[in-house]
């Protein structure tokens, strides 16, 4: 019958092994690892608009029914029918991990780490289109994204051809950001640069505003960790 597209096949097959790893062969549940195929969303066939949904909800109706086991999935294939366009395929990629891990208990999913935005680093507008047509909310959000993809195409080719002169962005906008939000970029992005200078500098801040020092801890830092799971 082919690969398991939908909800319900996903679910099953990997029940099915899964009783038959456990039951049978005495594997260790802790150490299987499913992989229910991610496909590809908005390609102009209504029958593919619910493939993210499929996953996310197989993801955790398989969690429950098969205890320790743990989820994964390579998220580029999410995003295919937009190659070339990486913008518009990375917003896509966050607002699905973020759905998929922080919601349906996905433990682990392929990206590009180099190039992965958090959901947070989204402008708004794009957001809400991918968060539409991940979340298959009707035929009309595939249309919406698809115009923002061919006008994001549009600026992208632009700028190869010196049509639009880009700013430059030396990378070092966020740390005009108020210190709580520099210290959570840090975390999230791995930035160690600065960490001393921006830790003593969150603590004198709570400090003066009549907190403790352990609350640079439980505030910017945990809510950072709380980004990267």
């Amino acid at each position: 019958e082919g690969q398991a597209a939908t909800e319900s096949e996903k679910v099953r097959i990997c029940k099915r092994s899964y009783d038959i790893l456990v039951d049978v062969v005495k594997f260790p549940p802790e150490d299987i690892i499913f992989d229910p195929n991610i496909l590809t969303i908005a390609t102009g066939l209504a029958e593919h608009n619910n493939y993210g949904v499929d996953f996310i909800n197989a993801t955790r109706t398989i969690k429950e029914q098969c205890p320790h086991a743990k989820i994964s999935g390579g998220v580029s294939n999410l995003s295919f029918g937009f190659r070339g366009v990486e913008v518009i395929r990375e917003a896509i990629h966050s607002v699905f991990i973020h759905k998929c891990c922080l919601e349906s208990g996905m433990d682990m999913a392929i990206v590009n780490s180099g190039i992965m935005l958090g959901i947070d680093e989204l402008e708004p507008e794009l957001r809400k289109l991918c968060n539409d047509v991940v979340l298959n909310k009707g035929d009309e959000c595939t249309e919406a994204l698809l115009e923002r993809c061919q006008k994001e195409k549009a600026l992208q080719d632009a700028r190869k051809k010196g049509g639009i002169v880009a700013v430059k962005d030396d990378g070092q906008k966020w740390r005009k950001l108020p210190i709580k939000e520099r210290l959570t970029h840090a975390l999230i992005n791995g930035i160690s640069e600065f960490v001393d200078a921006d830790t003593e500098e969150a603590r004198a801040h709570i400090m003066g505003e009549g907190g403790k020092a352990l609350n640079v801890i439980e505030g910017p830092l945990m809510e950072g960790m709380n980004v990267v799971g």
